[in-house]
């Protein structure tokens, strides 16, 4: 059966920093990503009306050769799999997809690594939104977070060793916040260890006026939580507040690359939804009466 669209204004927004000789970020937006390397800054805007939308930030990590061939690998996968991701109706339906995408993506990886003979890896950070689900995944350290009417909530987790170290009870948030290696992946897209290429993976309720964030470390590693919740808050369009994030960033010293994927609810098709089931109980109860009127005149 036909799905029911989802509207949401979305502005994605992709900025080289002060600091970095190139940018090796890169985004997805319901198909449309930077397709060429020498990019300084980038931006798309739009109101996509869609049955499945599909948004993801992927950052090439620094330390590597090729941060920025890896970012592409991981979007262009997602390209690849548009058709597939189309067909996604439920959160077990996304969850089951995005591992087929981490996996492809990361063998796609490994293959150009034994070519070149280059390291390279990428962060992988992902939300497929519909009527029916709203699914968030990361590998690495690139945040997603959503806004709605009870508050702010990250979806995502920081797939990092120090973060490990926090899960174990062994450092506070604190000391990992002012740890010198808080940014080592221990996932990520471009691993030789395939048992540890599991992403994290919530999902969440969804409704008209909720607004999704996905950012890459650029952004977030240099804004604490109220700065960025502040800005989720305001009122204006999603472009505005795209822009306002990564200027924050900027002046907070960040030395990275800086990308950003915000989208606000428009509408959550749950309206068109409850317009198509009541017609199907009207068809069947008039199918109903119209079966036992037949019924009666034949006795």
């Amino acid at each position: 059966m036909k799905g029911i669209p989802v509207t949401l204004e979305i502005a994605a927004v992709t900025d080289i920093g002060q600091r970095r000789k190139s940018n090796q970020d890169n985004f997805f937006v319901n198909g449309a990503f930077v397709d060429h390397y020498k990019v300084t800054a980038e931006r798309f805007e739009s109101v996509d009306t869609e049955e499945v939308h599909v948004l993801a930030v992927c950052d090439g990590m620094g330390g590597k050769a090729d941060g920025d061939v890896a970012a592409m690998i991981g979007v262009t996968t997602l390209s690849d799999f548009a058709e597939e991701l189309q067909s996604i109706r439920t959160g077990e339906d996304a969850s089951f997809t995005a591992r087929r995408i981490v996996r492809a993506a990361n063998d796609r990886i490994l293959k150009r690594k034994k070519k070149t003979g280059k390291d390279m890896g990428s962060t992988f950070s992902m939300i497929v939104v519909s009527v029916n689900c709203l699914y968030a995944c990361n590998l690495g350290d690139s945040e997603i977070y959503l806004k709605n009417q009870f508050g702010i909530e990250r979806l995502s987790k920081p797939q990092t060793y120090v973060q490990e170290l926090v899960d174990r009870g062994a450092i506070s948030e604190n000391q990992a916040s002012r740890s010198y290696v808080r940014n080592q992946l221990s996932k990520y897209l471009g691993m030789e260890n395939l048992k540890g290429l599991t992403p994290n993976e919530s999902s969440a309720e969804m409704r008209n006026g909720d607004i999704l964030l996905i950012c890459s470390d650029g952004v977030s590693d240099v804004l604490p939580n109220h700065s960025i919740y502040a800005s989720l808050n305001s009122n204006r369009p999603v472009n505005e507040i795209a822009d306002t994030l990564i200027e924050k960033a900027i002046r907070k010293g960040s030395g990275d690359n800086l990308t950003v994927v915000i989208a606000r609810v428009m509408d959550d098709g749950r309206e068109a939804r409850l317009r198509r089931m009541i017609g199907i109980a009207l068809g069947i109860t008039a199918g109903a009466i119209v079966l036992a009127t037949l019924i009666i005149g034949m006795l």
